[in-house]
């Protein structure tokens, strides 16, 4: 992919349109292009109109800043020291991680699934939130060799499998109850996003069927229960809208029951980093 055009932008610095043969609609990124102000990644079609792409950035102005928010926000997180040891401890809606003293010189995992039942909307709630344990000797020392990284990743993974378990049983739930057809739901590590959906087209020899490919950040399962909600349903909205009009956001706020511009102003206290949901003392 090249840079096609890099234009001027009040808030952003430059936006560099990026074309796609691939792309079948606008996407947008940071650029960090060492710039005080980063600047815009634009990816389009090859056939697109630059006062299309102006008109697009106008349009999601408000998100894009936000976008740029939480982009800076992670990246100052990178630079904070969060020390895996026995206080290290993770606890929200869906989820609790923590380490503990065994009496084996070998490291355990202990795990527990969720117990999920629905209020009488048919709404998930967590009666019990799952469990992730590390069960270490009763002198670990955490800071030899590299095993930070390792706990760090394990970590991840479990988180991931966690997620798969309890977002994609609730992600095929919203599909299914307002009829949308999903194609493939995938749980990634993304950082800097909380999901992302694209349109998959299987053509036949009669006529070409559409379904929709959905990404989930697996941080997601570590937000609020109503957080989860608005990522879940702001991706299967855009299987409707693919871009962030007025009328998207019409339509996910009927969903969300009037609530949007609430839970994405909190959902803006989270970023997509595992250290992030560490319970400080």
């Amino acid at each position: 992919m090249l840079c096609d055009k890099i234009l001027e932008d009040r808030d952003f610095g430059h936006l560099y349109i990026i074309v796609n043969r691939r792309a079948v609609r606008y996407t947008f990124r940071p650029a960090n292009d060492g710039t005080p102000k980063v600047g815009i990644r634009v990816t389009v079609p090859p056939r697109y109109d630059v006062k299309d792409v102006v008109r697009a950035v106008e349009q999601n102005r408000t998100q894009l800043l936000s976008m740029l928010q939480v982009n800076q926000t992670a990246k100052d997180k990178k630079t904070e020291t969060v020390h895996i040891d026995w206080d290290f401890r993770i606890e929200t809606d869906c989820l609790l991680i923590s380490f503990i003293k065994g009496t084996s010189q070998k490291v355990l995992f202990h795990k527990e699934a969720a117990q999920i039942d629905k209020n009488m909307h048919g709404e998930e709630i967590i009666l019990k939130p799952a469990i992730l344990q590390f069960v270490c000797p009763p002198d670990f020392d955490f800071d030899k060799g590299d095993r930070q990284a390792l706990f760090e990743r394990a970590i991840i993974e479990g988180v991931r499998l966690h997620a798969k378990a309890q977002l994609l049983p609730r992600l095929l739930g919203y599909a299914s109850r307002y009829g949308i057809q999903l194609n493939e739901v995938k749980i990634n590590s993304s950082k800097g996003r909380w999901g992302s959906c694209s349109l998959h087209k299987q053509r036949t020899f009669l006529n070409s069927k559409k379904s929709y490919n959905i990404n989930l950040s697996l941080f997601t399962l570590l937000l609020p229960m109503h957080l989860q909600k608005l990522i879940l349903l702001h991706e299967l909205t855009h299987t409707i809208y693919m871009d962030h009009s007025p009328a998207f956001h019409a339509h996910l706020n009927t969903w969300l029951e009037g609530k949007e511009d609430a839970f994405e102003k909190e959902l803006k206290k989270y970023t997509t980093s595992i250290f992030s949901f560490v319970k400080k003392e």
